[in-house]
């Protein structure tokens, strides 16, 4: 449809999506998984059973989603919005004056932490809202935020040896592998600020992350140790490893772009990410997206409208006329538009079944199942069926684009 009517879709769902209420004063973070759509999880009684209002009985507020949403609002000049997600995110950054934590990744609507890991990767994104809404609004405040967010994660995970980058995790014990994908927003960050060792630092990771074997960017080396450099021969391809390569302009080479985004391309028999979802319990739309790993099933449609947004910039920067992937994209943006007129939001997964379903499906329970519990990640967790902040912030970058 008309993309200033979706567009508005968009908007009108980030700012009405509930909000935790743990900012002094204000409004908090906004909640990851919203309502259930039409349909809930299915008819199939207790594995489909859906929690209307979100996903557990503690609704998870991520950054990360809080992140996305910011920059979507600064892009589009909606700046009271993306100050309040903003002011909000400063109240976990700062318990106390001056004195910066990094992020965990995820709180509850009454402000306590609902999972503990800190993540370099989504704290950069954050960085990178900061950033965004600096530039938007001329306010030299959340601009030194930013720089002080990228200066704590470099300090804390850089690593300097022969593949260079940054570590995924900290506290240091928790998490001494290094990811592509975080070395990616990392590179994204730092390009923002201007912070061109550090943007150095994290492409010539990503660019030692190549596989010419196998034509795709692993997705990161082990972590026994501090700084790890073994490689892991069992971890799957990540969907945003490859495509946010695509948006970033990490690795310069553009073969290397044109052949890990061509394979990705390709349905999953064919080592691809590409999987067509129906939407049972909707009106029956085929809707056409990307797994979020190799080793996972169903559409993500985070991912999906980011892939599409990647492959586009690919297209319009390099391709010469030779362009990649136009069939398979051009379905993929009509499934999430058709998404947020069918729902007003993207949806985490379109797939019904609820985590009990997902957890049968992984011992082995019947693929042809119809509510199998959502997308499953491969990676040890799935989206279910609910409106998504990621998805569809991601949704409305992409309408932004083009």
């Amino acid at each position: 449809g008309d993309s200033e009517a979706c567009l508005a879709l968009v908007d009108a769902f980030l700012t009405q999506q509930p909000r935790g209420f743990s900012a002094p004063g204000g409004v908090g973070l906004v909640q990851t998984f919203g309502h259930t759509p039409p349909g809930g999880g299915g008819p199939c009684g207790p594995l489909c059973q859906l929690r209307p209002q979100c996903a557990s009985y503690k609704c998870r507020h991520d950054p990360y989603d809080n992140a996305v949403a910011a920059i979507y609002l600064s892009r589009r000049g909606k700046l009271e919005e993306a100050r309040k997600i903003l002011d909000a995110l400063s109240h976990y950054l700062y318990p106390q004056p001056g004195n910066l934590q990094l992020l965990r990744s995820a709180y509850t609507n009454s402000g306590a932490v609902i999972d503990w890991n800190i993540d370099t990767g989504n704290n950069a994104w954050v960085g990178m809202a900061y950033a965004h809404f600096a530039a938007a609004s001329g306010e030299a405040c959340y601009s030194a935020i930013s720089k002080a967010i990228l200066d704590a994660i470099v300090t804390q995970t850089q690593c300097v040896d022969g593949l260079g980058g940054f570590m995924g995790r900290m506290p240091r014990e928790r998490g001494s592998y290094r990811a592509t994908e975080h070395n990616i927003d990392m590179y994204a960050f730092a390009r923002m600020l201007g912070e061109a060792g550090v943007q150095a630092q994290a492409a010539k990771f990503v660019s030692s992350m190549w596989q010419e074997d196998s034509q795709v960017y692993a997705t990161g080396t082990k972590g026994h140790g501090q700084c790890d450099t073994g490689m892991s021969k069992t971890a799957p391809i990540a969907a945003d490893t490859q495509f946010w390569n695509l948006l970033a302009e990490v690795d310069p080479v553009p073969a290397r772009k044109r052949a890990s985004a061509e394979k990705m391309l390709r349905s999953a028999g064919e080592g691809g990410l590409l999987a067509e979802d129906q939407d049972l319990l909707g009106d029956g739309a085929r809707l056409l997206g990307v797994r979020f790993t190799s080793k996972g099933r169903g559409a993500q449609w985070e991912n999906t409208a980011s892939a599409v947004m990647g492959v586009g910039q690919y297209n319009a920067v390099y391709a010469n006329g030779s362009t990649i992937g136009e069939p398979a994209t051009d379905a993929m943006r009509a499934a999430l538009l058709h998404q947020l007129a069918e729902y007003r939001a993207v949806l985490g997964s379109v797939r019904g079944g609820n985590f009990q379903a997902w957890l049968r499906g992984l011992h082995g329970a019947s693929a042809s199942w119809p509510y199998p519990g959502g997308s499953d990640t491969g990676l040890g967790w799935t989206y279910l069926r609910y409106a998504h902040t990621a998805a569809t912030a991601w949704t409305g970058l992409m309408l932004l684009e083009a």
